[in-house]
């Protein structure tokens, strides 16, 4: 895992800070893996200009052998990849997730992400992704008889569990509102 934020390190820089870490901490070398799952969204917006980038990744890794299955699902990329790499024959699967988005000016990567939904109804309504988690939470919220306040707690725990965690977007930052 890289830390979080506004990087000046480009996608295959913060994708092999995070592999070589991941392999040092489980003791393994690159080797031992016998196939790589990558999340990594596809924008024409974020400033690398590099699409096919299992190739550019098997390049940095210097290993041309190790089977790499890209997987593409917006927001849910992370869970696909992962989905994936549960789902695989092979025994040690590398899961890797990478997203640079700071490099483009919002309305542009809301453009993009937009793109992500369906076409006919959802863009044509302009329902992008947090009018959609909205639209869930209101609809969880009545069938469950919660509200914003139990939402709250999720939010809560995050920065609890961020404080701990030196690669948070909020390390060290304490939310003392309960």
């Amino acid at each position: 895992m890289t830390k979080f934020g506004v990087l000046d390190k480009n996608s295959q820089e913060l994708c092999y800070e995070a592999i070589t870490e991941a392999l040092e901490d489980a003791n393994m070398s690159l080797r031992e893996i016998d196939e790589i799952v990558i999340s990594k969204g596809e924008s024409i917006y974020d400033g690398e200009r590099q699409r096919l980038f299992p190739g550019v990744l098997s390049s940095i890794l210097q290993d041309e052998n190790i089977p790499m299955i890209r997987v593409t699902a917006a927001c849910s990329g992370g869970g696909g990849a992962f989905w994936n790499a549960v789902h695989s024959e092979a025994n040690n699967v590398l899961v890797v997730g990478v997203e640079k988005l700071t490099s483009a000016l919002t309305k542009y990567v809301t453009d993009d992400f937009m793109m992500a939904s369906e076409r006919v109804y959802e863009q044509a309504e302009g329902l992008n992704f947090p009018a959609q988690n909205a639209l869930v939470a209101q609809q969880y919220m009545l069938r469950y008889g919660a509200d914003s306040s139990d939402l709250g707690l999720v939010a809560l725990k995050n920065h609890d569990n961020a404080f701990n965690n030196p690669k948070a977007r909020f390390f060290g930052k304490r939310n003392n509102k309960q």
